[in-house]
């Protein structure tokens, strides 16, 4: 079922930021604290609107998207923090990433919000993130 928000970009973009500031956020912090300068990556980041939660609490995300138009979404919703260098988009596929080319550092947060069931060969998944590119890794799923 498609619902109105679905189709609008900018709704859902907000009911993301929304849900991930109000539910999402609290919820990683009863097991981790999210602190300002913390790297965030978001697998399969829509339309970015996780991502703007995490950076409006002081982090650095990083946001991997397959589709071009939620991409071009994301940039388009993400531009100040682009600019800013609080976020970097990288539009591929997650199992196509080079961790060496396409992420700078490390990550303490890897988040997928709403997108694992889309992830085909999901018991791949784990092998295409590996645990050595973060830190302090917790995957909430």
């Amino acid at each position: 079922m498609v619902f109105q928000f679905h189709r609008d970009a900018g709704q859902q973009f907000e009911q993301q930021r929304r849900v991930t500031t109000n539910t999402i956020i609290p919820f990683i912090e009863e097991a981790f604290p999210i602190k300002k300068g913390l790297h965030v990556l978001e697998i399969g980041c829509g339309e970015g609107g996780v991502l703007k939660s995490f950076v409006e609490r002081g982090c650095i995300g990083t946001g991997v998207e397959l589709d071009e138009q939620s991409y071009v979404h994301a940039e388009h919703y993400l531009q100040e923090d682009l600019q800013r260098g609080r976020v970097r988009l990288v539009k591929k596929d997650i199992y196509a990433v080079e961790i060496e080319k396409d992420f700078e550092g490390r990550f303490q947060l890897i988040i997928l919000e709403d997108v694992i069931e889309h992830i085909p060969d999901q018991t791949r998944l784990s092998f295409a993130v590996p645990v050595e590119m973060a830190s302090d890794i917790i995957q909430a799923l």
